[in-house]
């Protein structure tokens, strides 16, 4: 009781203050680690689904690849075909469209 007695009038202030930082600090870090899990969860995620198909073997990832590949030169071969719009004369690909 006689710390209480001694004590000043900025001590009040300081506690309230003390206490104000301590929540601020306490609902960052809440908000923050769970920004932290989410980002965490999502990028281990991804890279659980990489080594899922590279541990299936050729069986289960060989269709995707193929799908990859043929999506791949679909845009490759409109990218060409769209060039030939634009510069006739700079690939022998375009003579197939004359």
């Amino acid at each position: 009781m006689n710390l209480l007695q001694n004590a000043n009038l900025g001590s009040p202030v300081l506690l309230a203050v003390g206490c104000a930082v301590l929540c601020v600090v306490g609902l960052l870090l809440f908000f923050g680690l769970q920004i932290l899990g989410t980002t965490l969860h999502t990028v281990l995620g991804m890279f659980q689904v990489v080594t899922g198909v590279v541990h299936g073997g050729p069986v289960a990832w060989c269709g995707c690849l193929v799908v990859v590949f043929v999506c791949a030169g679909m845009v490759g071969g409109a990218l060409l075909f769209a060039s030939c719009k634009t510069n006739p004369t700079s690939m022998n690909f375009c003579l197939f469209f004359r």
